[in-house]
């Protein structure tokens, strides 16, 4: 895999809103997108970095070190010193070292480990 600049990074930073999540398929369908109503959306926010952050500036709690981007390897190495957010010391985190994701235009979907994908639009 090739590896992603800081510069090249900057088509993903900015706020992302979930908009759905992938539910499994049922009786032999395909999977499908259930919408998220926005109202209990989640924000994520991503610094030229990489670092994922959630809306308040705060590190996002079990965020990857890691991200695979259209298949183009990022480590995520914080430029800045990050604030601490004391709600990570109340989420039991599993290893997740990398996200995939898939990038195009204003979507993008999210593949954390075992978990389904998240589909977030600016």
């Amino acid at each position: 895999m090739d590896t992603l600049s800081a510069a090249d990074f900057l088509s993903i930073q900015g706020k992302w809103y979930l908009s759905a999540t992938e539910k499994n398929a049922i009786n032999g369908t395909k999977n499908v997108w259930e919408p998220i109503e926005p109202s209990k959306a989640d924000t994520l926010v991503f610094r030229s970095d990489g670092v994922i952050l959630d809306p308040d500036g705060k590190p996002a709690c079990c965020a990857p070190g890691i991200l695979i981007i259209n298949g183009v390897v990022m480590d995520v190495k914080p430029q800045i010193a990050l604030p601490a957010n004391p709600l990570c010391a109340l989420v039991n985190c599993g290893n997740c070292p990398s996200w995939e994701i898939q990038l195009s235009g204003s979507e993008m979907i999210v593949k954390p480990c075992n978990n389904p994908r998240l589909k977030f639009v600016r």
